[in-house]
């Protein structure tokens, strides 16, 4: 028993710090089900059956069933409305394997009311698509603008690798999707097309902010 418990410690140590190395969200989600089950497995062989091998069971159960949440929809093929509006026309990718490439490395979420998403100066902010509500964009607590439906906040930083210039709070209940920012630079690389889509996508959005601030400029000039 002991071999095989100490087989399945190293296998468990092995597959857990591999899950570190990837950044599709699949793969991790498989290294970490395969580093829970050997966990099980080692306390079991080693005789442990109090909290930690409770606690190794319940890790196991829980990327399985994230595992299997992302292998079904990938499968269905189904996409919610925000998802299917961002890749088909903000995005313009209409291949479904790089669509579904791209929803492993998102999060949707609902921002309330006077939520800060980004702070001035914040070391790797995150990357926001904004599917409904406005967000307030502030430098040196002096607003500069709103972004709203269709818009990416943090893009800049995304592009440029510094921190973030500006502070983003939410000012209409918002509806988004954080990307992570990480796993969209690999992803961008090992797939140019998704890069091109993705920067085509971040010009279009900057565009439409420097029109808005342009105008803003005119108007209080007026």
């Amino acid at each position: 028993m002991s071999d095989l418990s100490t087989a399945s410690g190293w296998i468990a140590g092995i597959a857990l710090l591999a899950a570190m190395a990837p950044h599709q969200v699949r793969l991790m989600r498989l290294l970490l089900l395969v580093g829970g089950i050997f966990g099980v497995l080692y306390f079991a062989f080693s005789g442990n059956v109090g909290l930690e091998l409770v606690l190794a069971v319940l890790f196991t159960l829980l990327n399985a069933a994230r595992l299997y949440q992302l292998w079904n929809r990938a499968r269905s093929g189904s996409m919610t409305s925000e998802e299917r509006e961002l890749f088909d026309h903000v995005m313009q990718i209409e291949d479904p394997s790089k669509q579904n490439r791209l929803r492993d490395l998102m999060q949707w979420r609902d921002g309330k009311l006077g939520e800060v998403l980004i702070e001035q100066h914040q070391i790797d902010p995150p990357l926001i698509y904004i599917a409904a509500g406005r967000v307030s964009i502030k430098r040196d607590g002096q607003f500069v603008s709103e972004c709203g439906h269709g818009e990416f906040v943090g893009e800049i930083s995304h592009i440029s690798g510094n921190g973030a210039s500006a502070t983003v709070t939410v000012v209409h209940p918002l509806r988004y999707a954080k990307i992570d920012r990480d796993a969209l630079a690999q992803l961008s690389q090992s797939l140019p097309e998704i890069g091109r889509a993705v920067d085509n996508a971040f010009n279009r959005s900057l565009a439409v902010k420097v029109v808005r601030m342009n105008e803003a400029i005119e108007e209080a000039q007026n």
